[in-house]
């Protein structure tokens, strides 16, 4: 039986490891149950091609079948994603995975789909039957070129049990995924409904097989809408007559379909520039009495707000942004908001509509309370009420049955249970986990890292899985300075990534490739992407900014992202607080692009703000300048810097080489050598002192050999330190290009994660070897 679409062989193909099917028929048993769901699920018969022996172990260099090219033709490609999978020498992966991708992304339709909700969909659909490791899924993804978003089957205990899961099984609430295998099967056909429907839909232009393409959407258009008429062009005689029978059905479809077109739009006035219905959702009132759900107020709002996010028709105000705008008006979470303090926080986060709410009750029967309101006029729009227990995992089921009645107000179609993200996965099943989630991020915000890492490991312990619990955590343990922790923590957030929406997990991914990659292009593509992902907080466009300078150093990007921030912070009315990042690498990249008068304002700025971290401030101030050739004005500012740090109880030789990099920085060569070796005069064996006069000497070609001599000095004083970098630096300006390139590889492979320098020295010593070997 061929494929619904002219031109290809099967609707769906099956790629699997033997081995995952010979013991127990796991994937054969998968197979007959889709089929099974697929003929509930369609009305087209739906062509699946599985070959129940298939070849397994196979190199390269094996022939394939040819046909196996012709069947490979297919709308949706089903990989059984095991631990195995994912291995280049299989068969499955070489002659299988690999050349579908590679021919889908050439072919009419593409490798992604555009489906009926906006959404965009790829057209392989993995079935993921074990946990992977993070090398197995960068490596699928580096092949599909997007993330890895599965459907699990995925049987996990506590104990340690980690198997796919069963059609029967015998202890199911054992499962801490909490899946169902029938559910899954069903999510799986709905998904492979929503792709194939998504490519009939979306117009085809190829040449002779257009009309085919378009006749086989107008019939399932008129089939979904249980409208039975069949059109006969019978002779020449009655063709004007089909035409107006055709434009009959069309106009009658498209009502069906398209409801909106043909009646009045009663949310017009509350729509913004793109058509979406802005909305922001404020803390709820508790009405109950008990001090221990106080915490709901902001976890109903924050569940309200992920939820209706995911909604293609609705522009929701983020939950980081509410609490920035809240923060700064001095607003609390433990009182009523009034409709006035409502109505100003709207207003700041430009939306036209807010949710407001109480909850009340006791023992374990509460109500959640909801109001929809015009935030320009005040007037009700919309009120309604859900029933049940707060202190059990029905606060879900409660926040669940509350978005789908606000969606159902405004006319959005509810999302399909094939979603990219499910948003019930995001949060713990638990009341008192995520009780501690939102106290935890909280005190992350507020720079209380400390605490804020306790209640969110507490979360945690009560539920492992909870993404946005780690992803915190890495955030708090990056600005503790803690980069150990951050290694361990970033890693086990990206092996649960697609638990959170989807632009947070280009986030998530962006940490992890800053941490473990030592590819820049990744980095910088990601970084590039998740400036275009629609987050618009203070906290994101520091973290990017960050990057850009530490990592990346593109100052440019650097500067709008900070300068994204200073909006953002003008329109809300806040005061920045992330002294340690955003204020010194905003310097930083104001400085690296010329922008000196932007500079002194921003320095100015941080001053008034933040007088007892003035040392930042006088640092830049000075730098700022020595680079203009005020050699009076950086007098006085040094003045002030050193005063500043004699109070602090900075190290005299630690002060000589800040001066000294102040002065360096400032391209005044021969003062920054005047404090480097003043650094050394006054600890001769402080290896800090001596490594940064060694890197100076090198890397400005003032004396190559001192520095590499001093570098043996260090090695001596402690053999510990290698210093493969500086060395190899120092080597590579000698025009010992071999050795320098091989030292350098040595540092670079013990680097933690991705240094800019030492990866663009690397390149350079490369190069120079193998030009010195060709010639």
């Amino acid at each position: 039986m061929k494929s619904l679409i002219p031109g290809y062989e099967y609707d769906i193909f099956i790629s699997y490891r033997q081995k995952d099917n010979k013991h127990d028929g796991w994937v054969t048993e998968f197979v007959d149950n889709l089929k099974g769901e697929l003929e509930s699920t369609f009305k087209e018969e739906i062509s699946v091609y599985f070959d129940i022996n298939p070849h397994d172990g196979l190199l390269e260099t094996h022939d394939v079948d040819a046909s196996l090219k012709e069947k490979l033709k297919c709308l949706v490609f089903i990989p059984i994603v095991s631990r195995t999978y994912c291995d280049p020498k299989s068969f499955a992966w070489e002659h299988e995975f690999k050349p579908f991708v590679e021919e889908a992304s050439k072919d009419k339709l593409g490798l992604k789909i555009k489906l009926s909700n906006g959404n965009v969909a790829s057209r392989v659909l993995p079935v993921r039957i074990h946990d992977l490791e993070i090398e197995d899924v960068k490596r699928f993804e580096e092949i599909t070129g997007g993330v890895m978003r599965t459907m699990d089957f995925v049987f996990k205990t506590n104990s340690g049990v980690n198997r796919p899961l069963k059609s029967a099984e015998d202890h199911p609430g054992d499962n801490i995924n909490k899946t169902y295998y029938q559910d899954q099967i069903n999510k799986v056909a709905l998904a492979i409904r929503e792709i194939v429907h998504g490519i009939i839909a979306e117009p085809i232009h190829i040449g002779k097989e257009e009309d085919q393409i378009r006749v086989a959407f107008r019939e399932t258009v008129f089939k979904e809408n249980k409208s039975e008429r069949k059109i006969s062009l019978i002779s020449t005689k009655r063709r004007l007559f089909v035409t107006l029978v055709i434009s009959t059905i069309l106009i009658i479809a498209g009502v069906l379909l398209y409801p909106r077109l043909f009646k009045q739009d009663k949310f017009e006035r509350i729509r913004d520039a793109e058509g979406k219905i802005s909305i922001a959702v404020m803390p709820f009132e508790n009405l109950t009495g008990d001090t221990t759900l106080n915490w709901f107020q902001r976890g109903i709002s924050s569940l309200l707000i992920n939820r209706l996010g995911n909604s293609s028709e609705l522009a929701v105000c983020e939950d980081q942004t509410m609490f920035e705008v809240m923060d700064g008006m001095k607003q609390i979470y433990t009182a009523g908001f009034s409709p006035s303090a409502a109505r100003e926080v709207a207003r700041k986060v430009k939306a036209e509509t807010y949710i407001t709410g109480s909850f009340q009750g006791r023992e374990n029967t509460y109500w959640i309370l909801v109001n929809l309101i015009n935030s320009e006029t005040g007037n009700i729009l919309w009120t309604n009420k859900v029933e049940g227990n707060l202190k059990s995992s029905d606060y879900l089921t409660l926040s669940d049955s509350l978005c789908n009645k606000i969606k159902n107000y405004l006319e959005i179609k509810v999302l399909e249970v094939n979603a990219d993200y499910d948003f019930r996965e995001a949060y713990p099943k638990s009341a008192e986990a995520y009780k501690y989630f939102i106290e935890g991020m909280n005190l992350v915000l507020n720079q209380n890292y400390e605490f804020g890492i306790r209640s969110l490991k507490k979360a945690l312990e009560i539920d492992s899985t909870f993404t946005l619990a780690s992803f915190y955590i890495t955030y708090a343990y990056s600005y503790q300075g803690n980069y150990a922790e951050v290694k361990i923590w970033i890693k086990k957030t990206y092996l649960h990534k697609d638990r959170v929406p989807p632009k947070y997990q280009l986030w998530i991914e962006l940490w992890y490739l800053c941490e473990y990659s030592k590819n820049i292009d990744d980095i910088t593509r990601c970084c590039d992407l998740l400036a275009e992902s629609g987050i618009n907080t203070c906290l994101f466009w520091t973290d990017i900014g960050v990057t850009y300078v530490d990592f990346l150093r593109q100052y440019d990007k650097a500067v709008n992202a900070f300068e994204k921030v200073m909006a953002i912070c003008q329109e809300r009315g806040i005061d920045w607080k992330f002294i340690g990042s955003f204020w010194d690498r905003f310097q930083i990249a104001l400085h690296k692009t010329g922008y000196h008068e932007r500079e002194k304002e921003i320095s100015n700025m941080g001053l008034k703000l933040f007088p007892d971290n003035s040392n930042w401030f006088y640092y830049y101030m000075a730098l700022c300048a020595l680079s203009q050739g005020n050699a009076s004005e950086a007098d006085e500012i040094i003045i002030k810097y050193m005063a500043k740090h004699k109070e602090l109880g900075t190290p005299e030789m630690s002060l000589e080489i800040f001066l000294g990099q102040m002065h360096e920085e400032a391209n005044i060569m021969d003062q920054a050598e005047i404090h480097y070796r003043k650094a050394c005069e006054i600890d001769p064996r402080n290896i800090d002192c001596l490594l940064a006069l060694a890197y100076f000497l090198i890397n400005r070609e003032i004396n190559v050999n001192e520095g590499l001599d001093l570098i043996h000095k260090v090695r001596v004083i402690n053999p510990k330190i290698t210093a493969y970098h500086y060395e190899g630096w120092g080597l590579y300006k000698l025009g010992r290009y071999e050795e320098a390139a091989e030292l350098i590889e040595k540092a670079w492979g013990r680097m933690a994660g991705f240094n800019l320098e030492a990866y663009s020295h690397l390149e350079a010593a490369k190069k120079a070897a193998a030009g010195q070997r060709n010639n």
